[in-house]
């Protein structure tokens, strides 16, 4: 829940570039505003779920937002998404905007629909946190909630890093500091897997899958129930940032590269690399709870469709300034309430720009390629045999 009187809320940076301001947005009720009113010049029909009790900043509506277009009896989907990790959101909102502008919608072939899904954690991009309202990182709130959650043993070194971290620039240094020690004594892929995996444990921590299906979950679930439970072909891109080289796409792959989801995006994509295991050369983690298995165990519960996704990052900066930035995040969220309210700004500012940067050379890098992406992804959909 957040505490509204709270400083550090203050909304993202303005755009400042013109042409960029039409699709970039720097608030979230401003994403929400063009993105319904986009919908509605091209004819999509909009379902909003809006969150029971939280609001944004100035008092908005938080909701999730899904918008289709085409046949009803479509036997093939593409669904974009953003907003899973709430301050990411913007840039895969612009590309949505901007596919949108472009007339992507017309260029459909007749057997197909598309389903957009607008900020599926819009607390985190209301609020400027990655996380959502509980804390949870909603990357790694799909577990199995019917078995024993999945224990993450080499976190805790992790969360001891984490209660010691400041936030002054010494402070975040040590911290990564202490992460290199940890990989130095235990080895990367443990020290990797301890700080990203997922973990149920300890909800003050960082990547804290929840202890329940969110709010966020459920409401993703419905709208698959709603849309997908009839369609035989469907794939799903969620955008995100803060992975891969700065400004340039990044492919990853929650399923091994010996799966025939490898070999179909693959072919799609063949001019970029899909990664499985390897985001960091030389190690391979188990992710725990990923949105896009759940919601593909969700769909195959009600259908047999054949179902690829994947998600694409913007790359933004270096591992370590992002391995820094989750921790400022974290910090935002449980730690910073006694604290002056310039540092909570600065924090709160450069965690902003870690995710979203500012500068107009990336988000013109976004716009140029994410319209290749949108293209193929649907002709590879239309061809998908």
């Amino acid at each position: 829940m957040p505490d509204l009187s709270l400083p550090g809320n203050a909304p993202y940076p303005p755009i400042g570039d013109a042409a960029l301001s039409r699709l970039f947005s720097a608030t979230y009720s401003e994403g929400r505003q063009k993105f319904l009113k986009a919908c509605r010049n091209n004819g999509f029909a909009v379902s909003s779920h809006h969150h029971p009790s939280l609001k944004g900043p100035a008092g908005e509506d938080l909701a999730v937002d899904a918008a289709w277009f085409g046949p009803d009896t479509a036997s093939r989907v593409i669904v974009f998404s953003c907003g899973t990790h709430g301050l990411e959101a913007a840039p895969g909102a612009a590309t949505i905007l901007q596919w949108l502008e472009t007339g992507g919608p017309n260029h459909l072939p007749d057997d197909m629909a598309v389903l957009l899904i607008h900020a599926i954690n819009p607390y985190g991009w209301a609020w400027a946190h990655r996380i959502n309202e509980d804390g949870i990182d909603l990357n790694r709130n799909f577990a199995d909630w019917d078995k024993a959650l999945p224990e993450n043993t080499a976190y805790k070194d992790i969360h001891r890093l984490l209660m010691d971290a400041s936030m002054d620039e010494a402070g975040l240094n040590r911290f990564v500091q202490g992460f290199h020690e940890l990989a130095a004594q235990k080895g990367m892929n443990t020290a990797l897997t301890g700080i990203t995996s997922g973990q149920y444990g300890f909800p003050d921590g960082l990547s804290f899958g929840g202890d329940a299906l969110s709010w966020s979950g459920e409401v993703l679930f419905q709208i698959a129930r709603d849309h997908l439970s009839q369609v035989e072909k469907i794939a799903h891109i969620d955008w995100h940032t803060g992975i891969g080289d700065y400004g340039r796409a990044h492919f990853i792959l929650d399923e091994p590269k010996t799966s025939e989801s490898y070999a179909v995006l693959s072919g799609w994509w063949p001019d970029h690399t899909i990664h499985c295991d390897d985001v960091v050369e030389g190690v391979s983690i188990f992710y725990n709870g990923i949105l896009l298995e759940g919601l593909r165990k969700e769909i195959r519960s009600l259908n047999s469709a054949q179902i690829v996704n994947v998600t694409i990052e913007w790359g933004t900066y270096a591992v370590e300034q992002m391995v820094q930035a989750l921790v400022m995040d974290n910090w935002l969220m449980h730690r910073a309430g006694n604290s002056p309210s310039a540092q909570i700004d600065a924090v709160r500012s450069e965690l902003i720009e870690r995710f979203y940067p500012k500068s107009p050379d990336w988000r013109r890098a976004i716009l140029q390629a994410s319209g290749p992406i949108y293209d193929q992804a649907i002709k590879g959909l239309n061809s998908w045999n």
